[in-house]
């Protein structure tokens, strides 16, 4: 086995606005020499300035137009070697470009706009499953590859999800987590239709959804939750979840550590338990979040 010095806290990437701390981390893990997991943070925004007037203006009425969101995502890339890390690298780029094509994404409530919201994702998964073709046309060596994503965009105390794959996204609030996701894997699907879990255990890796270069269009989950102050969100590839159990992850949450501190533990502990895959976490807290339009948490499957 593979050692690698454990992670520190210059190796997080952080940010914090007026309503949410973010912090991210990825490692190859113990095993694996090569990276397949990519992770990105987009911050959207929308900002008016007003550089003439013939009446008067108040303040509020500036701040008003000062709006901002943000996108979460954690992709893990299937197919091996190269051609996985080009895959999850790929997806995330698409969606990177197809959102900077889209100066009306989404920047109001999102309750309001489920059937656009749906519309909008699937367009983006489109545009992630035209862009890895093109992968391929250009190098027919990278057939087959794949990646999963999960996501997660933020407007306010507002969370749209997305799932494809393996790759998870958890809540944790009051001190409990919560898997918000679901696992796209023969040993989920074999769990539903009654298998124990111990018995399906053996094919938790065979992702049955994913982005490919099939051509074909993917379908996704999504949920709306409404976030509450102090609420925080994990998104991690398995490479995560696989080594640190549930009870464990909620347990370094418990600690109320600084995010970039429980990011860095999180990656650690999975390093320390084995680290036999990539390791990659995307965390957020909620902070100041005001007064905001709330909705029911839904879900549906795309």
């Amino acid at each position: 086995m593979r050692s690698f010095p454990e992670v520190t806290l210059d190796d997080v990437e952080q940010y914090e606005s007026a309503y949410v701390e973010l912090a991210a981390l990825t490692h190859p893990g113990v095993i694996r020499t090569n990276n397949e997991d990519q992770y990105a943070i987009i911050r959207r925004s929308r900002q008016s300035e007003v550089l003439a007037r013939s009446f008067s203006l108040g303040e509020q009425e500036i701040q008003e137009e000062n709006v901002e969101a943000f996108w979460l995502m954690v992709a893990d890339g299937l197919g091996g070697q190269v051609s996985g890390e080009i895959a999850s690298e790929t997806a995330i780029r698409a969606v990177m470009k197809y959102a900077s094509e889209l100066s009306s994404w989404v920047m109001r409530p999102l309750g309001e706009l489920r059937s656009e919201l749906e519309t909008r994702l699937q367009l983006y998964g489109n545009a992630i499953s035209q862009a890895m073709c093109r992968q391929v046309e250009e190098n027919p060596e990278l057939s087959g590859m794949a990646t999963t994503l999960t996501s997660v965009y933020l407007f306010g105390n507002q969370a749209a999800i997305l799932n494809v794959g393996d790759s998870r996204s958890y809540l944790y609030r009051n001190c409990e987590l919560q898997q918000l996701t679901e696992d796209h894997t023969l040993s989920q699907q074999l769990q539903q239709q009654g298998l124990s879990e111990r018995m399906a255990d053996a094919y938790r890796n065979v992702v049955t959804r994913c982005f490919d270069t099939s051509g074909k269009s993917t379908s996704f989950d999504l949920f709306l939750v409404t976030l509450e102050q102090e609420d925080q969100l994990l998104l991690c590839s398995d490479g995560l979840s696989d080594m640190v159990q549930d009870a464990e992850i909620c347990q370094l949450f418990r600690r109320d550590d600084p995010l970039p501190h429980t990011a860095r533990n999180l990656v650690n502990t999975a390093l320390r338990n084995g680290g036999q895959d990539n390791v990659t976490a995307v965390l957020a807290r909620m902070c100041e979040l005001g007064e905001f339009k709330k909705f029911e948490t839904t879900a549906s499957s795309g």
